[in-house]
């Protein structure tokens, strides 16, 4: 499904996204450099390879280094030429041997992405890509002349950050710029975002400036959602009161400070300020601690429990899980209430 051609009229420069420890690995296959200097050390660093004699790129300062020897420490290196890099002082958190003198890395393979996602290593790309479609309503506006037989429904498609590029099926995130095609029946706009573009900003919750349909829950016939203003939701008490009536495993007030309300559709619960939502809950659950596990990249989250909160949560978490978004359960989930709400085990939204 996925699509990246550059024929698209918002398009922006979509260079690999060498944020990834594997693809900055795998950049370096066939490059006389890896003889020099072990090509996984120097992705730990933060470098891919330019293609160009010896020289390699640091995805998230931009700092080229060349003239690479044997023996040579990409960490060194790369805090020589830019000590305020903010993937140095964020994620490698070096030691020295003093009888080896060789930096040791002690993070995980998975390090980088897990902070990637938290917010704590910043990626200072301009996001997002096409500011002018960050209204919800401007994007619904673009499916005037999407194609009736296609499978999924443009209300949808705006709700997970696309906007019609008026070409065949072919849509375009807002933020990552990423864009999909090629939709078929039981495709969800938001797992499909999340599978093909899981370092969306918009996807892992980040403040990009969305401003969403201010109707709140589009209330469908098929069932008896609130429309509950997430503009009003801001208020302590208004969420709280959501769930008077409600039977919750778990305790209201506790889902009220974690930013949550009710649907008032089960235990399903949005958070006001990211869109996030939960349900199937368990009664040994603490909301602040799934809100970090699934939607982790949510300001008030972020705010209220802090960075260090939020990554110690992530870090608990397999490896394999941070990495897949949407499971198959959300389809199914979707399909049956018509709302976008994954299951708690099926991580990122927006």
């Amino acid at each position: 499904m996925c699509d990246l051609s550059q024929d698209g009229l918002w398009e922006s420069d979509n260079a690999p996204d060498f944020s990834s420890l594997t693809r900055r690995i795998d950049s370096f296959r066939g490059s006389n450099l890896a003889n020099k200097v072990p090509a996984e050390t120097l992705a730990q660093a933060g470098f891919f390879y330019t293609g160009e004699s010896d020289r390699v790129r640091c995805f998230s300062c931009n700092m080229t280094v060349d003239n690479w020897y044997s023996g040579d420490r990409p960490v060194d290196k790369h805090k020589q030429f830019s000590p305020s890099c903010t993937f140095l002082t964020c994620v490698h958190r070096t030691s020295f041997n003093q009888n080896s003198n060789t930096a040791l890395i002690s993070e995980e393979v998975g390090d980088v992405e897990y902070r990637l996602r938290t917010g704590e290593v910043v990626d200072e790309a301009p996001y997002p890509i096409v500011p002018h479609m960050r209204n919800e309503e401007a994007r619904l506006r673009t499916f005037s002349s999407w194609p009736n037989r296609t499978p999924v429904r443009p209300r949808d498609l705006a709700q997970a950050g696309f906007f019609y590029v008026g070409q065949s099926d072919k849509v375009q995130c807002f933020c990552c710029g990423g864009r999909l095609n090629g939709w078929e029946p039981g495709d969800s706009a938001w797992s499909e975002h999340s599978k093909h573009y899981p370092n969306c900003y918009f996807i892992l919750g980040h403040d990009v400036g969305n401003i969403p349909i201010q109707t709140g829950i589009e209330e469908d016939a098929s069932n008896n959602l609130r429309a509950n203003d997430p503009a009003l939701m801001q208020n302590f008490e208004a969420r709280r009161a959501t769930f008077a009536g409600v039977r919750h495993p778990i305790d209201h007030e506790r889902l009220a400070r974690a930013g949550f309300y009710s649907t008032g559709r089960g235990d399903a619960v949005l958070c006001f300020h990211c869109g996030g939502g939960l349900n199937n809950w368990q009664p040994e659950e603490d909301p602040w601690v799934e809100h970090a596990k699934h939607y982790p990249g949510c300001s008030f989250l972020l705010a209220n429990k802090g960075p260090e909160f939020v990554n110690s949560i992530q870090l608990q978490r397999p490896q394999h899980d941070r990495a897949v978004s949407f499971c198959f359960f959300h389809k199914l989930w979707m399909r049956k209430l018509q709302i976008n709400i994954p299951l708690k085990h099926c991580q990122y939204q927006h």
